[in-house]
C-alpha cells in the first residue's frame, strides 16, 4: 500500500518535468520575432528616407529648370524689344530678317534712272543720320569690307542661301571679312562716302550672289513693313 504515494510522487515528478518542457520552446520564440519586427521596421524606414531624398532632389532639379526658364524669359523680352527696334513684332523663335536701321527715311528706290546713277538705280536708299548704326539683316558671313568706287565703303553679309546683301556708303564698318555674325548685331554706320550727295545706306539684295533684286520686296518677303 505504501507504494502507490510513492508512485504518485513520480508521476507528479515527471508530469512537472514534460510541462516544463513543453513551455521552454515558446519562451525561446519571443525573440526572434522582435528581432524580424525590428528588421522590417528599418527597411521602412530605410525606404521612406530613399523616396523623401528622390522628392528633394526632383524638387531641387525642377527650382533648376524654374530658374532657367525665368532667365530665358527675361532674356527673351530684351531680345523681342530688340527686334521690334529693326521692324520685326513676331515670335523670336521665328524671325528670318529685320530692318538694316531703326531710324530712317526712304528715298531712292530700286529701278530708277537719271544722272545720279551710270545705270539703273540697282538698291534701296535709306536716309539717316550719319553715324546711325547699320545691322545685319540676317545671321551670315561677312565676305568683304572695302572701298567700292561709287559704292564708298562697303560690307558684303552672305546669307545663309547665298544671297548677297550690300551696305554702301557707310561711315566704317565693326567687322572684319570672314566674320560669323548674327541677326541684329552691328556692323557699321550710315555714312555719305562714294557717290553720295548726303548720309545714307544704299542697300541692295542679290539672290545667288547675282543681279540685284528689289530690297523692298525682298524684306516684304521677309515678313517686314520698311
Amino acid at each position: 500500500m505504501p507504494v502507490v504515494p510513492r508512485l504518485g510522487l513520480v508521476l507528479a515528478a515527471i508530469a512537472a518535468t514534460v510541462g516544463t518542457g513543453l513551455v521552454a520552446p515558446a519562451a525561446q520564440a519571443a525573440p526572434e520575432a522582435v528581432v524580424r519586427e525590428d528588421t522590417g521596421e528599418a527597411e521602412a524606414v530605410a525606404l521612406a528616407d530613399q523616396l523623401a531624398e528622390q522628392l528633394a532632389e526632383r524638387q531641387r532639379t525642377l527650382a533648376t529648370l524654374n530658374q532657367a526658364a525665368d532667365a530665358r524669359d527675361r532674356a527673351l523680352i530684351g531680345y523681342r524689344a530688340v527686334l521690334s527696334r529693326y521692324g520685326y513684332d513676331g515670335d523670336p523663335d521665328a524671325v528670318r530678317a529685320v530692318l538694316p536701321l531703326a531710324s530712317y527715311d526712304l528715298s531712292a528706290g530700286f529701278g530708277l534712272t537719271g544722272p545720279l546713277w551710270e545705270a539703273e538705280h540697282g538698291g534701296q536708299d535709306f536716309s539717316a543720320y550719319a553715324g546711325e548704326p547699320l545691322v545685319a539683316v540676317a545671321d551670315g558671313i561677312v565676305t568683304e569690307v572695302a572701298y567700292a568706287g561709287p559704292y564708298g565703303l562697303r560690307t558684303i553679309l552672305t546669307l545663309p542661301d547665298g544671297t548677297e546683301v550690300w551696305y554702301c556708303h557707310q561711315t566704317d564698318t565693326t567687322v572684319v571679312a570672314g566674320q560669323q555674325v548674327g541677326i541684329t548685331d552691328v556692323i557699321g554706320s550710315v555714312g555719305s562716302t562714294g557717290n553720295s550727295t548726303g548720309p545714307h545706306l544704299h542697300l541692295e539684295v542679290r539672290p545667288a550672289a547675282g543681279s540685284p533684286v528689289d530690297p523692298m520686296e525682298w524684306l516684304r518677303a521677309q515678313g517686314l513693313d520698311p
